[in-house]
């Protein structure tokens, strides 16, 4: 499975550098240009190399709502909110206001159609409770490189209380801690049923000991220089919410066992 997870870290990183050259002009304004980085199953590479998951999903009805052409690509956080902020690109498909403070002074975000859950994972026969950081302590605890853990977790790992071990991807860590190489890992409830499922992993083989108080909205991130287009996206999103099209979305690619966070 390891080599899997590699071939999917250079799957990702070819489609960061495969963006489209016009790019660097700047995007069209009839075009919603969408760059992400991976996060499956909300946001992740095709099998014909297009973007998969919930969020292309909604956004290429908000375009046919709009009467919009979308074009997406995939690059790593840091290098899309550089080019976000240069205007090269006009959309994030599926992000939280939560995580995007550097760029508030040039975007506007829709109304959220969605939540992201996070939990801590540990191994089934681990014992005790987990009501705050502070019972995780000594614990080397999963989590991806450049991200960001509120509810005193990244304090935790600045003072020492908590081991920091960071990976590229969600399967990586999964891995680590099916091994006994970590002994937790932060991940969101989304992520966690898919690739358990994609990999046939039993979710009976994990325990979720924590979930994060305060869930982060999802929504669709917009250049401040369509700023004008937001009513008439939040319009297309209360529709798909209304129809059930959300609903649906949800259902196909969502945590389904997972959504009750297993046993404690």
């Amino acid at each position: 499975m390891l080599c899997a997870a590699c071939a999917a870290v250079a799957c990702a990183v070819l489609l960061a550098y495969s963006v489209r050259p016009a790019l660097a002009d700047g995007p069209s304004s009839q075009t919603l240009v969408a760059v992400s980085d991976e996060w499956a199953p909300r946001i992740m590479p095709g099998a014909d190399g297009s973007a998969d998951g919930i969020c292309p999903m909604v956004l290429r009805q908000v375009a046919e709502d709009m009467g919009l052409e979308v074009e997406f690509g995939f690059m790593p956080k840091p290098r899309r909110q550089m080019a976000f902020r240069r205007g090269e690109i006009n959309v994030v498909p599926c992000v939280s206001p939560m995580w995007e403070g550097v760029l508030s002074d040039v975007a506007v975000h829709s109304e959220p159609f969605m939540m992201a859950t996070e939990m801590v994972l540990v191994p089934a026969g681990t014992k005790g409770v987990y009501r705050t950081v502070r019972d995780f302590a000594g614990m080397r605890m999963g989590t991806i490189g450049g991200y960001v853990y509120h509810d005193g977790f990244d304090e935790a790992f600045e003072t020492g209380m908590l081991r920091r071990e960071d990976a590229y991807t969600v399967p990586q860590n999964l891995q680590k801690l099916r091994a006994g190489r970590i002994d937790a890992m932060i991940v969101d409830d989304y992520e966690a049923a898919y690739w358990m499922h994609k990999a046939g992993w039993a979710e009976t083989d994990f325990r979720v000991a924590y979930v994060f108080a305060d869930p982060a909205p999802i929504t669709v991130m917009l250049h401040a220089s369509l700023r004008e287009f937001l009513p008439r996206i939040n319009a297309s999103l209360a529709r798909m919410r209304t129809n059930g099209t959300l609903r649906a979305l949800f259902a196909e690619y969502g945590p389904q066992k997972l959504a009750a966070h297993l046993a404690r």
